[in-house]
């Protein structure tokens, strides 16, 4: 293959434009490290023959390597139509969808090739893993003990066995599993770094606080390492501090607009600091007939560059109606792909850490409402920290605990900073509460919502293990209620106390006991 890549880019130079010169060229620059070079002869090829299977899954490939999953799953698609039995097209797919946290989509693709293939051990290691995260014990254990009886070394295997071994009690044998995966992998490493926080996990069943907390912080600063943003690049801390200063000083009247109407009757965001519970609320509002609702996706991508800097947001606040419409329609749209019903009665759109562009929000719908999860912010602060989230900017402040209280306390400071200054009707739903009196929580929401109670909600639990929910509370909402979580932070008083300072006026403003 690297000499048939050779030949193929010296041909390209020569001026010859084949389709399989250009993909073989696309190849080698993808295993180069160079996607966006790798794109550029994708491209080439997919406009002389967009109907080449090989061609379509070029263009999948790069456009994944680049950053565009959600690009690259089409062109996958498209391929799958001409080749189902494919178990290369239906591997590339389903990790296309896995890292667009289509976790349902992705598990289906990796039982394709596991059937397509049974040896395939690393398909089914990431069948086992994705059934673990969506709390589907019993196939995460039958496909992970599959794929080490075939591969001992996959280690995805090894994470999957390991947490259906913690969700059984089993906390020894996990415990023992993972420090023989820490052992063999390399020093430094995401596998090694996974295995760590999976153990903080056993650990920390173990009663064991002091050692699971130093497994997760091995973890946080492994891939604290690994993740580094480059130099100059604004952080998620420093872009959330920036808009607050934005917005304190822009004047009040500039984030209001007179809107248009929705497709729904009432269009709700809900929004809190990651593990606040938002995905509980999600999924209880889920289960609700007249409800609809989309578990975080991308609906505001293309107005959020308006945030990204404070021209932006200038420009934001100078916009009339005629520049408005298009991103409210490009919303919309984006609404409907990711397969939000046409109309009806509400409409919930999830993505926790929204709340920091409430701005935006308040500018393209005015009429919108905002549920606003609270919880204990030590609760909340450790739990982020403890927690495996997929690696974006945000999340990569949550990696050390001293980032996760930062980080805590910019998103509360501009989110009670939008309260000042924007009309927004607000709910909060306090985690406590709505676990301690779960009808009455349900019912102030749905009031709030402008609907009915439903008894249906009752059954989010069953439904939750069903969808697509890729967020760290997954296993846990499968489970249905539960309060273990609330106070958890005492177990780890003393691992805490340097951020303790920096939380405890949050702790008062919202009414929390300091002890």
């Amino acid at each position: 293959m690297p000499a048939a890549a050779r030949i193929a880019e010296q041909a390209i130079a020569q001026g010859v434009e084949h389709p399989r010169f250009l993909v073989l060229a696309a190849y080698r620059r993808l295993n180069a490290g160079e996607p966006e070079g790798a794109l550029a002869f994708a491209t080439r090829a997919h406009k002389l023959a967009p109907g080449n299977i090989d061609v379509l899954n070029a263009m999948g490939e790069c456009l994944a390597r680049s950053g565009r999953p959600h690009n690259a799953v089409a062109f996958f698609e498209r391929a799958l139509i001409q080749a189902p039995d494919s178990v290369v097209l239906q591997g590339n797919a389903a990790a296309a969808y896995e890292q667009i946290s289509e976790l349902k989509r992705a598990c289906e693709g990796y039982a394709r090739v596991v059937a397509l293939d049974p040896q395939r051990a690393d398909a089914a290691a990431r069948l086992a893993f994705l059934s673990a995260v969506r709390g589907d014990m019993a196939r995460a254990r039958e496909m992970g003990e599959r794929a080490l009886a075939l591969d001992p070394a996959q280690s995805f295997a090894s994470f999957a066995v390991a947490l259906a071994d913690i969700d059984a009690g089993q906390h020894r044998a996990a415990h023992d599993r993972l420090v023989d995966v820490i052992d063999r992998a390399p020093a430094a490493s995401a596998v090694q770094a996974m295995a760590q926080s999976i153990l903080g996990d056993a650990l920390h069943e173990m009663g064991r606080p002091a050692e699971a907390f130093a497994a997760y912080a091995a973890y946080g600063t492994t891939m604290h390492a690994l993740h580094a943003p480059e130099a100059g690049s604004e952080t998620a801390l420093a872009r959330v501090r920036r808009i607050a200063a934005f917005v304190a000083h822009a004047p009040a009247q500039g984030w209001r607009s007179s809107g248009e109407p929705a497709p729904y009757k009432t269009h709700v965001f809900v929004v809190g600091f990651p593990r606040s519970g938002t995905t509980l609320l999600a999924q209880v509002l889920a289960a609700h007939p007249a409800i609809a609702v989309l578990d975080e996706k991308q609906t505001l991508l293309d107005s959020q560059t308006l945030v990204e800097s404070d021209a932006g947001l200038e420009r934001l606040a100078a916009m009339g109606e005629e520049e408005l419409f298009p991103l409210r329609r490009a919303y919309w749209k984006r609404v409907s792909e990711n397969g939000a019903p046409a109309g009806g009665d509400v409409f919930v759109d999830k993505r926790p850490l929204d709340c920091e562009v409430l701005c935006l929000i308040a500018k393209l719908f005015p009429e919108a409402r905002i549920v606003f999860a609270l919880r204990d912010p030590r609760d909340v602060v450790l739990s982020a920290f403890r927690r495996r989230f997929g690696m974006t900017r945000q999340m990569y402040e949550l990696l050390t605990l001293q980032g996760a209280a930062r980080y805590y306390d910019a998103v509360l400071d501009l989110s009670m900073l939008y309260r000042e200054r924007l009309a927004l009707p607000v709910l909060d739903v306090r985690h406590e509460a709505f676990v301690r009196d779960f009808e009455a929580g349900v019912r102030a929401l749905c009031a709030f919502l402008g609907t009915d109670y439903d008894p249906s909600v009752a059954d989010f639990a069953s439904r939750a293990g069903l969808g697509n929910v890729a967020t760290p509370s997954a296993a846990q909402l499968v489970r249905g209620l539960d309060g273990s979580g609330v106070g958890r932070w005492r177990a780890y008083r003393e691992q805490l106390a340097p951020v303790l300072p920096l939380l405890s006026p949050w702790v008062e403003r919202f009414g929390y006991r300091e002890s």
